[in-house]
């Protein structure tokens, strides 16, 4: 457990963080156990001792794979939306381990502890993007519905053709996990000292996001942005500056960047690190490494 007077962040690729504060164990997704051939991210799920709460941003396996081990190992409630709840319970989560939320909810954690649920966006997976964050991508405005389907199934079809050993863990992976984000989630943690956001993808709301003032905001750098529905027009280096004005934030660090397949390059943020500490210089910028805790707020 951990102090009363101390909060720690600690970061293990893609959108999955371990807060301690106020006595309390916080897990944001779990995707701890990764593909074969990924960098260790430092811990393991048979590792994890502890964990008062999960909070799972949304359905896809590199977010809620791993959290029902999480919760049957630790008897953590997890904080989800109905879709990842359902392939939760379909994993022998029980039902009294649940809070299913859909966003405007807010989580009292207890210690003086509250989360607030977020309504988010998922980044554009139907939409061009680029691995360098300081590229401008344009286009791909307007499309249907059941034009973006198209496309996002098409991309997850193509996960099929990874290649052993990565390809076997991957399909055993989306078995118990979903296809569609099911209702993106972001999560604004407030305690006595401070609050923090964490966004699990790279997309907002404007009118949601807009003031909420968090002392640190964990944005997340990977696909094309999304903005209040439709790909962002531009780098995402010019989209997280955005962002960062947009919600007021601190202090501010990027995560989701890292390489989500074996041998294929993650997002350079190279150029967003440098254009928020250009433009947005009131701001200060933390890069985070795997496993390496950071005290926050104190």
């Amino acid at each position: 457990m951990t102090t009363e007077d101390s909060t720690t962040l600690e970061w293990f690729g893609t959108s999955t963080f371990r807060i301690r504060t106020k006595g309390l164990t916080v897990f944001f997704d779990g995707y701890l156990d990764r593909l074969p051939g990924l960098e260790p991210v430092g811990l393991s799920i048979g590792e994890v001792e502890e964990a008062d709460f999960v909070f799972v941003s949304h359905a896809h396996f590199d977010h809620l794979y791993g959290v029902d081990a999480l919760a049957l190992r630790t008897g953590a409630t997890v904080v989800a939306s109905p879709e990842s709840a359902r392939y939760l319970r379909a994993s022998e989560v029980p039902e009294h381990q649940l809070i299913v939320v859909t966003g405007g909810e807010t989580v009292d954690c207890g210690h003086d502890v509250h989360v607030r649920v977020v309504p988010a966006l998922h980044s554009c997976l139907f939409a061009t993007s680029d691995s360098d964050s300081g590229v401008a991508c344009l286009g791909d405005l307007g499309l249907s519905a059941q034009e973006r389907a198209a496309k996002v199934a098409q991309l997850f079809g193509m996960m099929s053709q990874v290649p052993p050993p990565a390809g076997a863990a991957l399909l055993r992976m989306l078995e118990t996990t979903s296809e569609h984000d099911g209702g993106q989630l972001a999560f604004l943690l407030t305690q006595g000292s401070g609050s923090m956001l964490v966004s699990g993808s790279a997309g907002y709301w404007r009118g949601l996001y807009t003031g909420l003032r968090p002392d640190v905001a964990l944005l997340s750098l990977a696909g094309r942005p999304n903005v209040d529905g439709e790909p962002f027009q531009g780098s995402q280096a010019e989209f997280v500056v955005e962002q960062v004005r947009v919600l007021g934030a601190r202090r501010v660090a990027f995560c989701h960047h890292d390489p989500l397949f074996p041998g294929l390059p993650g997002v350079d943020i190279r150029a967003a690190a440098d254009l928020v500490r250009d433009e947005v210089p009131s701001v200060d910028y933390l890069e985070l490494s795997y496993a390496s805790p950071v005290t926050l707020f104190d």
